[in-house]
């Protein structure tokens, strides 16, 4: 469930795109887990990528602190590719 990873996006919200991305990331992390198919693992990685871009776009619109979006970051990638 979503509320049992580290970043909740609840704490994203009004950052334009972020809490929805985050969500539906979440949610193909364990689609993916559930259903380890190609398709599950390319949708999971591609919007994986989405979510760094729009993490990169907070971050130069002063939306999100330089560092907390490398933390985010680094947490999604851990999840990406454990």
């Amino acid at each position: 469930m979503v509320n049992s990873y580290k970043y909740n996006p609840d704490d994203f919200r009004g950052m334009l795109n972020l809490a929805d991305e985050l969500i539906t990331f979440y949610k193909l992390h364990e689609l993916y887990n559930k259903e380890r198919t190609i398709r599950n693992k390319f949708a999971f990685e591609k919007h994986g990528r989405d979510l760094f871009f729009t993490i990169k776009h907070r971050t130069l619109e002063g939306n999100l602190k330089r560092t907390t979006a490398e933390e985010l970051k680094d947490y999604m990638e851990e999840l990406l590719y454990d």
